[in-house]
């Protein structure tokens, strides 16, 4: 296992650092009766992150799926192996599964999975999980030929106004809006404890388990250890004239961040011939849901 990864580190290493994430998880209580973390194997790093939970539970992103997407967002989707780790009782997931089998449909690169137990015991493994599920055949985006990988974060520059760099880095994002077959592309920043996170929409091919730009950038924050998030940045070639809009559920979605975090969080749309419109999110949002 990870043999093959330009970045191999010891076995102990990747079970610490998935325990790590296992902390870093986003989870609808504090105490739980099940957690997961994930790495992502590619030829040139890691991709680490935790499960983050929704209190609707609509909007919950398992481990693995937060993988592949982070995975993306830094231009890295050749993605060779999932190890996962699992806290609490253990059961294949078929739409796991088919998330993964739907990722390698769009890169060609089949995708090992393996999960283990806190202690380190084998669960499950697999040489391609697209074996276990009907997949049709390979799409290969041919945007990601190009790609070289790269972090998607960065430290904000005090000399340039938040708007800008929002805007900025929300267009870098847009550059990996992952999605076979779509006329409009999106593209978000998110602004945490000094650092902004940026990525692109991380759709699947029945549309029923996209992973909105937002929402990567989001999850790119919190399982880099920083989960004050206080600016959120949106752009789309859909809206060339008028600043463009969050949805219903990335709404709920920062509502709940904003509930746990207790910052208060401002959302900065933007048109691509270069309006913008600011709004916090309780306007945008004045009667977020919330479970106790």
């Amino acid at each position: 296992m990870l043999a093959n990864s330009e970045q191999t580190q010891p076995f102990t290493e990747i079970i610490s650092k998935l325990k790590l994430h296992l902390d870093r998880s986003w989870l609808k209580h504090d105490k739980t009766s099940f957690n997961s973390a994930s790495v992502a194997v590619t030829d040139n790093t890691l991709h680490y992150s935790g499960l983050v939970e929704s209190r609707t539970h609509l909007l919950d992103v398992t481990s693995e799926h937060a993988v592949l997407a982070l995975a993306t967002a830094a231009k890295d989707p050749h993605i060779k192996e999932i190890v996962s780790m699992v806290q609490g009782n253990f059961e294949l997931s078929p739409l796991i599964i088919k998330i993964l089998a739907d990722h390698t449909r769009r890169t060609g690169t089949p995708i090992k999975y393996t999960v283990f137990d806190i202690d380190g015991k084998e669960l499950f493994t697999c040489d391609n999980a697209s074996d276990l599920y009907y997949a049709p055949k390979t799409e290969i985006l041919e945007k990601i030929k190009t790609w070289e990988p790269r972090k998607n974060k960065t430290t904000i520059d005090q000399s340039i106004p938040i708007e800008q760099q929002l805007r900025t880095y929300a267009e870098k994002g847009m550059q990996t809006h992952f999605s076979a077959g779509t006329k409009s592309l999106y593209g978000a920043a998110v602004i945490a404890n000094g650092k902004i996170y940026y990525s692109g929409v991380y759709s699947s091919f029945d549309k029923r388990l996209n992973l909105h730009a937002e929402m990567v950038a989001a999850i790119s924050a919190i399982m880099d250890g920083n989960r004050e998030i206080t600016h959120v940045g949106l752009i789309s070639t859909k809206f060339e004239k008028e600043p463009c809009h969050m949805c219903g559920c990335c709404r709920q979605f920062f509502s709940e961040i904003q509930q746990k975090t207790g910052k208060e969080i401002n959302i900065v749309a933007f048109s691509m011939n270069g309006k913008n419109s600011q709004h916090r999110l309780s306007e945008y949002l004045p009667y977020g849901w919330h479970s106790g």
